[in-house]
């Protein structure tokens, strides 16, 4: 088969199934892949809660869902896998995220190319590179563009961009109404939470922030976060403020939306602060990592116009250090 750019590519599957930052940083290198290889049908394989999220794609024809089954042996999850992979007839398979079974089960449902990391059984691979990623010496984004050069030296990053989001922005506005919120004014999203307690800012420092930018006159502050976030919520929010929140409101594309449709996003390192750097809003993001593999060097926000405060510790930024740099983008 002739594997050159453009051609012998006909079906290609591209697997990232973690949480919604790695996946949004997997997808430039995927649109590279998509340039490279205009004509082929491109499958997106994720975990179910992004797949509604990316559905409608440009760029991609199908995204499917992993639903990893629990309490099963995991050469069974890999045997079941591959049947489901030799329906859809791959020449080319990138497993972005090493797991046993997904070397394996591209290696049981006979796809000719498997790219992807030297471990987990990744001698079971056709093109394979080392997994550098713990030196944290590059950007997510650069790395998974490594790992889809095996396939092709000559790619490069690409942009990519959401679904249409038209019913979700409607949506959205009507929500952020019902909080009080005048439509005139713009307002900035606050994301208080992160899915690591130790990327997490201390709350009283939120609350004291969230305070500080509803007494600014000309901005509105949304409080954002997830299901799981509603039982903290109180601790952020500052007494005798009226601050709008929608923690455990929207959906993944409801997010997108309201980010884009905000000024700024402040929050620790966490996924939406990839929702927000996807569809062009503006970040300030708080991180506290001494190595390099968990800082903004790796996983801080991908593309132009974004501000970091990065300390070894998060105990180490002040509010007034915050409030400064939120005040330095809006004036940018």
């Amino acid at each position: 088969m002739d594997h050159t750019v453009g051609t012998g590519v006909r079906r290609l599957l591209c697997i990232r199934t973690d949480r919604l930052g790695e996946v949004l940083l997997t997808l430039p290198a995927v649109m590279a892949l998509r340039a490279s290889y205009p004509d082929c049908h491109l499958t997106l394989m994720v975990n179910p809660q992004l797949a509604a999220l990316l559905s409608g794609t440009p760029g991609v024809d199908r995204v499917v869902e992993y639903r990893e089954a629990r309490g099963v042996p995991w050469w069974v999850k890999a045997w079941r896998l591959a049947r489901e992979l030799r329906v859809g007839r791959y020449d080319a398979v990138v497993v972005a995220n090493p797991k046993k079974e997904f070397h394996l089960a591209a290696y049981w449902a006979g796809i000719p190319m498997r790219v992807g990391y030297h471990r987990k059984w990744g001698g079971l691979l056709t093109h394979r590179i080392p997994d550098r990623k713990a030196l944290g010496a590059c950007h997510e984004v650069e790395y998974n563009l490594e790992l889809v050069q095996a396939l092709n030296p000559r790619l490069t990053v690409a942009l990519w961009r959401l679904p249409v989001l038209e019913r979700e922005r409607a949506e959205v506005r009507h929500l952020l109404a019902q909080q009080g919120l005048e439509p005139s004014k713009p307002f900035i999203a606050v994301h208080p939470w992160a899915s690591n307690p130790r990327k997490q800012w201390p709350a009283e420092r939120f609350r004291a922030l969230i305070r500080l930018l509803s007494g600014h006159g000309s901005l509105q502050v949304v409080v954002i976060g997830g299901v799981e976030e509603r039982s903290r919520l109180a601790a952020v929010l500052p007494d005798g403020v009226r601050v709008a929140e929608v923690v455990g409101r929207l959906t993944l594309r409801q997010l997108a939306a309201l980010l884009e449709q905000a000024r700024l996003l402040v929050s620790n390192d966490s996924g939406p602060v990839h929702v927000a750097a996807a569809v062009g809003t503006r970040t300030v993001v708080l991180f506290g990592a001494a190595d390099p593999a968990t800082g903004p060097r790796r996983w801080g926000p991908w593309g132009e116009g974004h501000q970091v405060i990065w300390k070894a510790s998060l105990e180490e930024i002040a509010v007034d250090e915050v409030l400064a740099a939120v005040n330095a983008q809006l004036a940018g």
